[in-house]
């Protein structure tokens, strides 16, 4: 089942890069964050009250409190590098959370993947660097690239968190809990927004990436509750190649060869992960 859940949270996942990128919204990457968990806020009031009742304790409060901080923050790198680059540029960055996880999972866990699962990430990552020909000059100077990498980095350590919290509690109750604390974290940001500066369709073209935002959250929370958070993420990692597909039909952004292999590299290495893994 945590393949399924890994596949959809792929899809939603798209569906929320593609959505931002043709939002119409003016409001700053801050501010339309605060504006999309905002818009989640009713439906997670009620998850809360209509699912079983949480016994909240120190220790889930702590880690409810350092998986929205992790998030929240890379909730809006996550937009800015969406704003400032091509989908095809920054969605392949993702595919290194899974190697960060391997690391942090046989720390916290002593989750050992099998050689196959452990080549299958590494060639992931491979075929990234095959695809992009980054070097290190390029993602230094590059923002849109910085700011995917702060996501990789915060998202790698919010999961293994994650898994935790979502088992404990439910997904449902947790993403539900997850989304309202970080909401609380930008509620002085829309406190700020001056209704003069925004308007009907800033509002309306953040109802789809904020709902796809929840959807993406739950589907990989449930995953990762039951499956390996390395190999979750690696198979998630296929928006990446939704979100490329997608931005060559739709915005024109230039997919060349290489990247065709990146993608062919990508989807083997991920059914690598899940046959094997």
């Amino acid at each position: 089942m945590w393949v399924l859940f890994s596949l959809l949270s792929a899809v939603f996942l798209t569906m929320k890069d593609v959505s931002l990128k043709q939002s119409t919204s003016r409001l700053s990457a801050i501010q339309s964050t605060a504006v999309m968990l905002l818009i989640l806020c009713p439906i997670c009031l009620s998850c809360i009250f209509i699912l079983e009742k949480v016994n909240y304790d120190v220790d889930l409060v702590i880690m409810m409190f350092s998986a929205a901080t992790l998030d929240a923050a890379a909730m809006t790198f996550y937009l800015l590098a969406l704003r400032n680059g091509s989908l095809a540029k920054v969605i392949p960055l993702l595919c290194f959370v899974p190697v960060f996880q391997l690391v942090l999972n046989f720390v916290f866990y002593n989750e050992v993947p099998s050689l196959f699962g452990f080549i299958g990430i590494i060639s992931a990552i491979f075929f990234i660097f095959y695809g992009e020909s980054l070097n290190l000059i390029s993602i230094i100077k590059d923002k849109a690239v910085n700011s995917m990498i702060c996501v990789v980095l915060l998202w790698s350590l919010s999961s293994i968190i994650h898994k935790d919290g979502s088992g404990q509690i439910g997904a449902v109750n947790w993403t539900a809990h997850i989304c309202l604390v970080m909401f609380l974290y930008y509620l002085p940001f829309l406190l700020r927004i001056r209704a003069s500066t925004i308007s009907l369709s800033d509002f309306s073209s953040l109802i789809v990436p904020a709902l796809a935002h929840l959807l993406t959250l739950l589907t990989f929370y449930q995953a990762a509750s039951i499956g390996n958070v390395a190999f979750v993420s690696s198979l998630r990692r296929f928006s990446t190649v939704f979100s490329i597909l997608i931005g060559w039909y739709k915005y024109n952004e230039t997919v060349t060869k290489r990247l065709c292999i990146s993608i062919f590299g990508l989807i083997v290495s991920a059914l690598t992960i899940t046959l094997f893994g």
